[in-house]
């Protein structure tokens, strides 16, 4: 009894910390002090990480005020969204115009990406996800008169996504009194040809928010829009939470129709693959060649849902937390260097004589993303092509091994670049960009060569997600 009283208590503190975070930070921008709405930021994103590092922990599965399950699944997310937040808070903290209110703003998306890891209904998914574009298209604009273009662009997107998946939610309703992910994966929901409409539409809309070809149209322009410290935001934690809630419906709710869109997520998997990185590699600007490489790294993600298995979805989460500190960490870089006017490749000409450490973090965090051993994005894509050929999916995999080999020509231009002899005045790192940097990298390389823990974490949170 003690034990189950234990873990309600901690349920609720994680569900106290979200809305103190909230509450604080609109505080914070009251009396405009962007030491107090950091330290609040800080602590309560800390807080929620914690609780949440406790029920994994524990491993707790119950469900808080029947619109919130605690899991695995959803505790392991909510601790990675935590964790990026925190980094992306030390980013704009240095980087942002407007701090305050950037911090008042992430609070509120933080607590609309919560309600999507933690969702026990479709319409908790569709409230979240409102939340978190809403919010995030203000932050974009943020920046001045630069972002209107992004912010313009990423709302109408958002709002496309946010109607096709109310349409797709009339849909089903009238075959289920209710919209509980537990019941509506019941079988009596099967056998309706409106379902499977459902299906496709929730897959566009969610592809949206993901970026998957061809959903993706003005995502590069939004990325290369948008201020630096929002780029690492929009990539490395908003298209993965979008691949929660794909997750959370397709794993849970409609598994029944597994050949149908195993099918789809096949097709979706290797376009994107190969419009990302084939447009990547004629980029000049290399904030925009990653927006590019962010594209095929989704593509690659959906390997795993497209096995439509317990092992595809270990994969694709393993995949998931990899990315997020890989593009966080690289973004960041990228932010400092056009601080400083450096934005193209033929920009980045011998930036390793400027300054090494930004050359060599940068290089570790592509070949990371290109797979190579021993980094993180090795393992991740192992895990995503071994479980395509679990599945009977040779031609995925080997179409996946390829897209991992071309990839490894425009990472290679920059690296090249970075290391051309070239004589340029000396670049002092700034410190919340390299404090960053240096978190991402610990990740990328102590899981790299070692990925037990989040291998075993992954696979954990595969189960729970798949027995609801």
């Amino acid at each position: 009894m003690g034990f189950i009283f234990t873990n309600v208590m901690s349920s609720y503190g994680l569900l106290a910390a979200v809305l103190l975070l909230v509450a604080a930070t609109v505080c914070s921008q009251l009396i405009r002090s962007k030491r107090a709405a950091l330290f609040t930021s800080m602590f309560m994103l800390a807080a929620a990480a914690a609780f949440s590092a406790h029920l994994i922990l524990v491993s707790v599965s119950l469900s808080v005020i029947s619109i919130i399950s605690i899991n695995m699944f959803s505790m392991l997310f909510v601790l990675l969204f935590a964790v990026a937040m925190m980094l992306v808070n030390v980013l704009s903290y240095r980087h942002s115009r407007d701090y305050t209110s950037f911090a008042m703003l992430a609070s509120f998306s933080f607590a609309g990406i919560f309600i999507v890891a933690t969702a026990a209904s479709l319409i908790s998914i569709f409230i979240g996800l409102e939340i978190m574009a809403i919010t995030t298209a203000f932050m974009i604009l943020s920046d001045g008169k630069h972002g209107i273009e992004s912010a313009t662009k990423f709302f109408i997107l958002s709002s496309v996504s946010i109607a096709i998946f109310a349409f797709a939610l009339a849909l089903i309703l009238p075959y289920s009194g209710q919209l509980q992910l537990s019941a509506l994966s019941a079988s009596a929901i099967t056998g309706n040809y409106l379902i499977v409409l459902a299906i496709v539409l929730f897959a566009a809309a969610l592809a949206f928010e993901a970026a998957l070809f061809p959903f993706n149209l003005w995502t590069p322009d939004v990325y290369e829009g948008a201020p630096g410290n929002i780029t690492a935001l929009l990539a490395g934690v908003n298209k993965k939470v979008a691949f929660v809630a794909l997750i959370e419906i397709f794993m849970v709710v409609l598994l029944a129709y597994k050949s149908v869109f195993s099918l789809l997520f096949l097709v979706l998997a290797i376009v994107t693959m190969f419009y990302g990185n084939i447009v990547a590699i004629v980029q000049k600007s290399v904030k925009r060649m990653f927006a590019y490489s962010s594209i095929s790294q989704a593509g690659y993600i959906v390997i795993g849902l497209a096995a439509a298995s317990a092992f595809g979805i270990e994969a694709s989460i393993f995949q998931m937390v990899a990315h997020a500190f890989m593009i966080i960490g690289a973004f960041a870089l990228i932010l400092w260097l056009e601080s400083r006017n450096i934005r193209s490749i033929d920009d980045y000409a011998g930036l390793n004589s400027r300054n090494r450490f930004a050359a060599l973090s940068l290089s570790v965090l592509m070949l990371s993303m290109a797979g190579i051993p021993p980094l993180i994005g090795f393992d991740g894509k192992f895990l995503l092509f071994s479980s395509a050929l679990s599945a009977n999916m040779l031609a995925l995999a080997v179409l996946g091994i390829i897209n991992s080999f071309i990839s490894i020509y425009y990472y290679a231009r920059v690296i090249n670049a970075m290391y051309t002899s070239k004589e340029h005045p000396r670049l002092m790192t700034d410190r919340h960009v390299a404090a960053v940097v240096i978190a991402c990298l610990v990740v990328v390389v102590a899981l790299g060569i070692y990925p037990q823990p989040l291998i075993t974490l992954a696979t954990q949170a595969s189960a729970a997600i798949l027995v609801l």
